[in-house]
């Protein structure tokens, strides 16, 4: 009986484990200044890296298609890896240039994810946003 006691008693106090550590986010920049009225920054095809924005602040993307590409193809669909730490933005009515596939974001809740985009021709784009 005392070998099951204290068995018992090391195995139920395994279960009270120490919380886990907060994860650490990347290193962050602020983006290029906005193009649309009341958000915080612009991204476009040309950035590369990691991007900070605040929790309810507004961040616009617009990804050109390269000259040479087929007449009508353009990025594919802005994607969120994450949607709990960013959204998907509104900002009324938006309609993009020509080639142009736009985007508008809001920062959610504290943490890091990635936007993501895709050429016809495989060619892809990726940022890291980071919600502080």
């Amino acid at each position: 009986m005392l070998v099951v006691a204290l068995t018992a008693g090391c195995t139920s106090s395994s279960a009270h484990a120490a919380p886990a550590a907060p994860k650490s986010l990347p290193t962050c920049r602020a983006p290029e200044p906005a193009t649309l009225p009341h958000a915080a920054g612009s991204l476009t095809e040309a950035d590369t890296g990691a991007f900070c924005l605040a929790a309810g602040q507004l961040l616009d993307v617009f990804l050109t298609a390269p000259a040479g590409i087929p007449a009508g193809s353009r990025w594919g669909q802005i994607r969120v890896a994450d949607t709990s730490v960013i959204g998907y933005g509104n900002n009324g009515v938006l309609t993009p240039p020509v080639n142009v596939t736009a985007g508008v974001f809001v920062g959610a809740h504290h943490g890091s994810t990635t936007l993501s985009s895709q050429l016809p021709n495989g060619t892809t784009w990726h940022v890291t946003l980071v919600v502080q």
